[in-house]
């Protein structure tokens, strides 16, 4: 399935830090804090936890160094989620990173940047953790409420988490 390209000079608008994208990589979104770390936001498509197809959001630090709690980052990534939302009525997952043991902390981190969102009415959410293999895990569905197949993709979502989840 292909995304529709979001626009960069639109995410710019709206968002405090520059976001840059490579030419070989439109999935790809660059951009660097004023605390000199630098992030890689990727939307990849994928059918393991949503059979149907969803994106799925990355968000990395590529300078692994210590990021404090950055409104601009925050302002940053929700500039490129709200522009993935207007280009493409999809579904988004978000999972946790877990080479860190700090999954908690970032779910809970992602859960509360929505619910301070102004535009959180127009979204649905669903979160989900639980341990898999005996580490835990985060994960989060985030849509459109007017998304046609939300009914189907909340089942999908939710009948995966059970099965994954010990």
């Amino acid at each position: 399935m292909n995304m529709k390209k979001l626009r960069i000079d639109n995410i710019n608008k709206r968002s405090p830090y520059k976001v840059l994208q490579r030419d070989d990589r439109p999935d790809s979104y660059y951009f660097k804090s004023e605390y000199d770390i630098e992030f890689k936001i990727t939307l990849t498509f994928d059918s393991t936890i949503v059979t149907s197809g969803a994106y799925m959001l990355d968000i990395v630090n590529a300078t692994h160094k210590a990021s404090p709690n950055d409104i601009k980052f925050r302002q940053t990534l929700t500039a490129i989620i709200e522009e993935f939302f207007e280009q493409n009525n999809d579904v988004m997952l978000y999972i946790t990173e877990t080479g860190d043991e700090k999954q908690e902390l970032r779910n809970r981190l992602f859960v509360r940047w929505f619910n301070t969102y102004e535009n959180n009415d127009c979204f649905f959410i669903r979160v989900a953790d639980g341990k898999m293999e005996g580490q835990n895990n985060f994960m989060a569905l985030l849509a459109r409420r007017d998304n046609s197949r939300l009914a189907e993709v909340i089942e999908e979502f939710d009948e995966t988490v059970a099965l994954l989840f010990d």
